[in-house]
């Protein structure tokens, strides 16, 4: 995939939406490529981890054992919270049909994070976002 298609593809999720085209353009040349077939655990709960994913096409399942948590299509990503802060992961993510994704490790994103003002910011505002639609963490 070139370097413009993977920039149009992060300007397209939430966490990068609306960056400096340059910027897009250097994440995504340090974003790594994933071919994952149908069934393929991405990453395991109890797992330790330091990266985030981006599907850029196909789907991923997250998953608490078999009781499916959130299907996730293009452009969509998962794994925040391990490539901010690395830790054991709360859930696995497998391929629920034939995947690519784009993974981002944390000292890639945070390399990009202490350049970018921007960056910083646009991260804060979409996890506030997100702990805002979720019932269970209170106000």
């Amino acid at each position: 995939m070139l370097t413009i298609e993977k920039a149009m593809i992060l300007n397209d999720v939430d966490l990068f939406s609306g960056l400096p085209g340059e910027l897009l353009s250097d994440m995504a040349a340090m974003a790594k490529e994933l071919e994952v077939p149908a069934g393929r655990t991405v990453t395991a709960k109890g797992e330790f981890s330091s990266a985030m994913y981006v599907v850029t096409s196909g789907k991923v399942n997250i998953h608490d054992g078999e009781k499916v948590i959130r299907e996730l299509a293009e452009r969509r990503s998962f794994g925040t919270r391990c490539a901010l802060d690395p830790r054991v992961r709360s859930s696995s993510a497998t391929a629920a049909e034939d995947s690519l994704l784009l993974k981002i490790d944390h000292e890639v994103l945070f390399e990009f994070i202490a350049e970018s003002p921007a960056l910083a910011k646009r991260i804060i505002g979409t996890l506030c976002r997100r702990i805002g639609n979720d019932s269970s963490f209170p106000e």
